[in-house]
């Protein structure tokens, strides 16, 4: 058993000291505007429509270009229980569009950002 334990006791400092490493950094988000939200018109014969959502990112903060986030929609249906559901899209710097196909009974009632995934914080310039 006491074996076992010197071991141990060597490798925890250098799990600690490897993991430390990261800490420092900081963690930043990048700032999201809608911009617009609208619909196409019907498609015939399906009776679909396409809902377009525009928004715009502002990650001069981080040091990537990409990330994620997460909307939470409400869609609003004529014979059925609203539903709710999170998606989760890719972002990149500047403007961003998404676009989902909707039946003729369906409607956006609601969407806001749920979540935006963190990024790694860019180096002062000097």
């Amino acid at each position: 058993m006491r074996g076992a334990f010197i071991p141990a006791l060597t490798v925890v400092p250098l799990i600690l000291m490897s993991a430390s490493e990261s800490w420092p950094q900081s963690i930043c988000r990048p700032t999201l505007a809608f911009t617009d939200a609208h619909y196409a018109p019907m498609k015939l014969p399906r009776l679909e429509r396409t809902w377009t959502v525009a928004f715009t990112v502002d990650a001069s903060r981080c040091a990537t270009d990409t990330g994620s986030l997460s909307i939470l929609c409400t869609v609003w249906k004529e014979d059925a229980p609203d539903i709710e559901y999170v998606e989760t899209f890719q972002w990149v710097p500047d403007l961003n569009v998404i676009s989902k196909e909707f039946w003729a009974d369906e409607a956006v009632g609601a969407y806001k950002v749920k979540d935006i995934a963190p990024c790694p914080c860019s180096e002062p310039k000097q």
